[in-house]
């Protein structure tokens, strides 16, 4: 394709195709209850539409990731084609729970293609100058899929049914995928894709053995966490001091500010190579404002802790992932993206499953979430120093 401008529409496909996976993996969520009765299943064979994404992460982000480190452009096209189905099933039996079960299953084995293809979409089709803000501009679209989703999914409903949330989920993951088939086909790679391959034990032993691999891997978990336990169980710990109310629109608040922290923060740690500054006073942030929160609690102080946390907490991953994009081989982005998230989740269901208990105590509760916020702020201050940052050349440069 000639021209920045047919370049530069082309290249939007990926991050169109991020921001779908996040519409169909919740798209159901919203209504739960009334999509069950509708389709004539138990609240929880619904529930486990938006389960199989996690599900199927774990079992698939390795080796997704070792694909696209292998095959990069295949994989970017079988994870498209794979949404493809997805969306087709559901347009052909949009109120079928067999039809959107198996679309579902569809989506969620490509979905870690998709996560772990942030970083190397960004080496293999950016300028260095500009793969900052390609990392974000993916992370940004993950979190916006999930905002849209949750916030017009009962809207949608009301006005539709679930034939209505079948529809317009699956329009948005047509064209994702039809448009980043098409950016395959027309966007050239910067460079060669003729580079070396380790083989995959040896290749896993090189990123295992990489200290900066583990913290990571930590702080992501911790905040995967922290969004997960907020997302799940903000409501019941609210209504403890008569503010459940407003749980929704903080936690949607919360994500919003997210997604613009995500969208303006990474370019600027790279910039000005800050980049293990900002995580740490992203993670002392989080550790503030819910500290504040478990010492003093009010309507007011609840949307402005969140807003706040959310803003840096949600720019942690793309900043993570734009340091990976700059320190690992373009041959081993995709594998090392997946050992860190499947490494995450384990912690963030185990920090999710030990919140449990403490939903009934809001001070508990907020406390817990300012002391995964300090774990993360000290395993930030352990990383080594992004000064001078050398980037790893290949053949792709």
């Amino acid at each position: 394709m000639t021209g920045k401008i047919g370049r530069a529409v082309a290249l939007a496909g990926f991050p169109i195709l991020v921001f779908a996976s996040q519409v169909v993996w919740v798209s159901y969520s919203p209504v739960t209850t009334k999509v069950a009765a509708d389709l004539g299943v138990s609240k929880d064979a619904v529930g486990l539409l938006v389960m199989l994404f996690p599900i199927f992460y774990l079992i698939m982000a390795y080796p997704a990731g070792r694909l696209l480190d292998t095959w990069f452009k295949g994989s970017l096209i079988t994870a498209s084609i794979l949404f493809i189905g997805t969306g087709i099933a559901r347009i052909l039996a949009p109120e079928n729970y067999a039809a959107i079960f198996v679309g579902q299953v569809l989506g969620a084995i490509a979905q870690p293609f998709v996560v772990n293809g942030i970083t190397p979409y960004a080496s293999a089709y950016f300028e260095e100058k500009r793969r900052p803000l390609a990392v974000s501009m993916g992370s940004a679209a993950m979190y916006a899929g999930m905002i849209i989703a949750m916030a017009i999914g009962a809207f949608v409903y009301g006005e539709w049914g679930v034939w209505g949330l079948s529809l317009y989920s699956a329009i948005i993951v047509l064209v994702g995928g039809v448009w980043t088939v098409w950016m395959v086909s027309e966007a050239d790679i910067i460079g060669t894709i003729e580079v070396e391959h380790l083989p995959t034990l040896e290749s896993l032993k090189t990123i295992i053995k990489r200290r900066e691999v583990w913290i990571f891997a930590g702080i992501i978990g911790i905040g995967l966490a922290i969004i997960d336990i907020l997302m799940t169980w903000i409501e019941p710990a609210l209504s403890t001091v008569g503010l459940e109310k407003i749980a929704g629109t903080a936690t949607a608040l919360m994500v919003v500010a997210g997604v613009l922290g995500a969208s303006a923060l990474p370019s600027i740690a790279a910039k000005y190579n800050i980049r293990r500054k900002l995580l740490i006073i992203a993670s002392f942030t989080g550790m503030l404002a819910y500290g504040i929160l478990a010492s003093m609690i009010s309507i007011i102080l609840v949307y402005v802790m969140l807003a706040v946390s959310g803003f840096m907490l949600m720019a942690g991953l793309p900043v993570i992932f734009e340091w990976i994009e700059k320190t690992t081989p373009f041959t081993q982005q995709g594998e090392t993206i997946g050992v860190i998230m499947i490494t995450g989740h384990i912690i963030a269901v185990s920090a999710l499953a030990a919140s449990t208990p403490l939903t009934g105590y809001y001070r508990w509760f907020f406390g817990l979430l300012a002391s995964l916020a300090a774990v993360a702020m000290v395993l930030a201050g352990v990383l080594p120093s992004d000064k001078g940052l050398t980037r790893i050349r290949n053949s792709l440069e």
